[in-house]
């Protein structure tokens, strides 16, 4: 289904939330052209990607069960520059934890991602917007049985255990020569890489696992995030933690 149906259906449906109450999903109103134009100024090379503006039109967003506030003029509001500097905040969970639709620096539509708090974990969840849009509404006619649910749940405790898609510094430029001159001004070895460019659903790492106050740096276009280890302590270095 395109985007417009599966909003209408959103619209028609009624769902059940866990405790077995009935819900209907609360929509805004659609924009005006001028509204629009005037918020193009918050977005990235002050560009509303088509896809976006079609549902504007139609409805601002909703309000409802599971990821609160879907909003689609939610630019700017998440607030992990680090991970996501252009970004639509499609829900949240009132516990920390965000949806988001990234933005390329040009105004176009990238992936969906689940960036959850505890554990601090960053994860692909849908590929597109349209993906998506599908995927919530699977939560809602059945919410644990769900994409969302799985990973919410399941997905981002296992990407904290393992966290496979980071690598060295060192390794990462050994495999992708391309991105030297990016990596050059990260001197030293106390820098770990993770790489999603090609990320399928579920794909993720564990930013977190490399301290509270660590920076962090995203490439300028790619989906590439430059992180600095945390120090480990005299404890943590004797007993390898």
């Amino acid at each position: 289904m395109i985007n417009l149906e599966i909003i209408k259906k959103l619209k028609e449906s009624t769902f059940e939330d866990e405790d077995g109450e009935k819900y209907q999903l609360e929509f805004r109103d659609g924009l005006t052209d001028s509204e629009i134009e005037e918020l193009k100024d918050q977005f990235p090379n002050k560009n509303i990607d088509s896809e976006i503006i079609e549902i504007l039109k139609e409805t601002k967003g909703w309000d409802g069960y599971g990821p609160e506030m879907v909003y689609f003029d939610s630019i700017g509001q998440f607030g992990f520059w680090e991970l996501s500097p252009n970004s639509l905040t499609l829900g949240h969970d009132g516990f920390g934890n965000h949806w988001i639709l990234d933005l390329s620096p040009n105004g176009k539509i990238n992936k969906v991602f689940f960036a959850c708090h505890d554990p601090a974990v960053f994860v692909v969840h849908s590929q597109n917007l349209n993906e998506y849009l599908s995927h919530l509404f699977q939560f809602y006619k059945s919410p644990d049985n769900s994409h969302l649910h799985e990973i919410q749940h399941k997905t981002v405790m296992k990407i904290w255990d393992d966290n496979k898609l980071c690598s060295s510094k060192s390794e990462f430029e050994d495999d992708n020569p391309q991105f030297k001159d990016f990596l050059k001004k990260f001197e030293g070895d106390q820098w770990t890489v993770a790489d999603l460019r090609t990320g399928k659903n579920k794909d993720g790492f564990a930013w977190g696992k490399f301290g509270a106050n660590q920076f962090t740096e995203r490439h300028p276009t790619e989906l590439i995030w430059v992180i600095k280890n945390k120090k480990k302590g005299f404890l943590s270095r004797i007993f390898g933690k």
